[in-house]
């Protein structure tokens, strides 16, 4: 799964996740990925899961993980372009009830 970090704008990071987010290497890319751009100063986190196909319960936990520390840091996290397999897995687990659903990175980025 490779994580991929840009700066939208100042103040908004964009980090997209595509392939599988799984127990292992995986997980722990998209954790580092968040605490370098954490160490940074708070920013607006988008998540782009446009190419997200699957996450096992180590991925979901890590979503809540990264939630929970952009949270700390005074920052938000948006979520965008999940595909409804990834919007239905979110919604069974409840985290759906947690992040902030957007279709597109720039609604995410602007909303």
């Amino acid at each position: 799964m490779p994580i991929e970090s840009t700066r939208l704008e100042p103040g908004v990071a964009v980090i997209a996740i595509s392939g599988r987010l799984v127990f292992g290497r995986e997980v722990e890319r998209l954790e580092t990925a968040v605490n370098d751009l954490l160490k940074q100063g708070p920013v607006k986190f988008v998540f782009d899961l446009t190419a997200l196909d699957y996450a096992d319960s180590s991925g979901i936990g890590t979503l809540v993980s990264c939630l929970t520390n952009i949270k700390k840091a005074g920052s938000e996290l948006r979520t965008a372009g999940a595909n409804p397999r990834i919007q239905r897995l979110f919604s069974m687990t409840g985290v759906d009830k947690l992040l902030v659903l957007y279709p597109t990175v720039a609604e995410a980025a602007a909303g």
